[in-house]
């Protein structure tokens, strides 16, 4: 569990092993899964978006940190589940969850449980890992450090591109060396505008060697972005006083405020809604539903896919890998990684992998 007043700080508990299940239920046991700042960010929203709600923890002030990954179900009351079927989704960082699946096809199931009924979708959705469904059984650590940040870096491109960039020239985008802001950068290498990395100076090498971005510079180099176009900011660092200085730079040259995440733990730095044009936040299950109404779930998947192989190959090369997976046993693993990425954001480099069995 998570304290919700330090997000670093993650208690375990031992429980003993689940009820009897009823039927229409089935009990999944989650093998692996990942970690990266996307978690964190998922705790630093917790209670305004939500996040918390999916996987209730039953105690005051902690919350269950959702994760991305593999399970396999071992028990099943459910018709067309059967037990060993192995599922790619959202899990709590435990080692067991008792899902009751509706919309049962070969493609996965949905979880029907009635306190997620009003959360979003996509994120009660099981996807059986197969290949005929995208799964890349050697790209797997990869896609699933990679698939739910890409997946938005992907979504928030196709909403740029959707939206005519605002009719801006160029896209700044910070913290840059995230996992989800190069996802991005990936993503709109052919649409024609010039992408700005804006990252720590410690960052700024590695940045520059992923070759995505036009310029890259640091966050004190605010004031060397072009002024005098106009600029869309895709906020990926939740950093208030950033914001307060590339607005008060652009000016009316910024035409739209994207705000992407944060995994900022306090409000002392948080980014005003005063500013102008006002932070809008973006959300990628609304643009997937938009793109499920223009396209059809199949076309719009099937797009998705292509797209996540190409990234996946390239961050995977062997000979100028973008990411290096470092691999972690049990929770008190994965409590010393949260701890990392809360206090010091983790390496741009590292991706984290956590296996339970």
């Amino acid at each position: 569990m998570t304290d919700k007043t330090d997000l670093g700080r993650t208690v375990t508990q031992a429980v003993p092993r689940h009820r009897p299940l009823a039927d229409g239920e089935a009990a999944l046991a989650i093998e692996t899964f990942a970690l990266t700042a996307n978690n964190i960010t998922y705790a630093a929203y917790g209670d305004a978006m939500r996040y918390w709600d999916f996987f209730p923890s039953g105690h005051d002030g902690f919350g269950m940190m959702p994760v991305w990954g593999f399970a396999t179900v071992t028990e099943s009351r459910v018709d067309g589940l059967a037990e060993g079927a192995r599922l790619y989704g959202y899990y709590p960082m435990a080692e067991e969850l008792i899902v009751q699946p509706v919309h049962v096809t070969e493609r996965g199931f949905f979880d029907g449980s009635p306190h997620r009924e009003a959360l979003p979708t996509p994120y009660n959705q099981y996807s059986r890992a197969t290949e005929a469904l995208g799964y890349a059984p050697d790209l797997a650590d990869h896609q699933m450090l990679m698939r739910p940040l890409f997946f938005t870096s992907w979504m928030l491109a196709d909403f740029l591109i959707d939206n005519d960039h605002f009719n801006a020239r160029q896209l700044i985008l910070s913290s840059a060396s995230s996992k989800t802001a190069y996802g991005c950068a990936f993503a709109l290498q052919q649409s024609g505008v010039r992408l700005i990395g804006l990252t720590s100076p410690s960052n700024k090498d590695a940045v520059e060697s992923l070759g995505l971005y036009d310029e890259v510079l640091t966050y004190a180099e605010v004031e060397k972005v072009d002024a005098t176009t106009p600029s869309v900011y895709l906020d990926f660092s939740g950093r208030g006083a950033l914001a307060e200085a590339l607005h008060d730079h652009l000016g009316s040259e910024l035409v739209h405020h994207a705000s992407v995440g944060s995994a900022s733990t306090t409000d002392t730095d948080a980014v005003s809604d005063q500013l102008e044009p006002k932070p809008t936040l973006f959300f990628a299950p609304d643009q997937i539903r938009k793109r499920v109404g223009d396209w059809g779930s199949v076309k719009l998947y099937a797009r998705y896919a292509q797209a996540e192989r190409a990234f996946l190959e390239r961050v995977s090369d062997a000979n100028d890998p973008w990411m290096q997976v470092e691999e972690h046993h049990g929770l008190d693993a994965a409590a010393g990684v949260i701890r990392e990425l809360v206090d010091h954001g983790g390496s741009a480099r590292a991706g984290h992998v956590v296996r339970l069995r």
